[in-house]
């Protein structure tokens, strides 16, 4: 799988917007911990890295909602020829419990667009274990 990996100051801001959410959810709710998932990866339905940085033309992360049992951030990736990709960026795991805690608008980082970012090819040779391999760095314009 194909996956867009945040510049490390962003990767910082969405960090930071996880720590606040979670803070939140903590103070409303009783019973059960979130936490904060990782790594902070985009995945794509690119078949190589070399196709993602050639079509790629745009990624935002959209504000967090929720998702069975966790909160993700939509992300928009508009490619060169003016399709629009949806992916979902996992952002807070074990939130069953939480979708009574209001999550928007909790912070002002979000819509965030993405425009240093590496891509890679992800693999996952064991649960919980992820490695990347074959990046390039792509830095968007405009």
């Amino acid at each position: 799988m194909i996956v867009i990996v945040p510049h490390r100051d962003l990767e910082l801001k969405l960090i930071n917007s996880q720590k606040k959410l979670i803070r939140l959810i903590f103070k409303s709710s009783s019973g059960f911990t979130p936490y904060a998932a990782m790594p902070l990866w985009i995945p794509t339905t690119y078949e190589t890295v070399e196709q993602a940085k050639k079509e790629i033309k745009s990624v935002t992360v959209l504000e967090p909602e929720y998702a069975d049992d966790c909160i993700v951030c939509p992300v928009k990736i508009e490619s060169v020829d003016g399709d629009i990709l949806k992916s979902k960026l996992d952002f807070i795991r074990h939130c069953e419990k939480c979708s009574d805690v209001a999550i928007q608008p909790y912070d002002e980082t979000f819509p965030l667009p993405v425009k240093i970012f590496r891509l890679g090819e992800c693999t996952s040779p064991k649960p919980g274990v992820y490695e990347l391999s074959s990046t390039v760095w792509k830095k968007l314009t405009s």
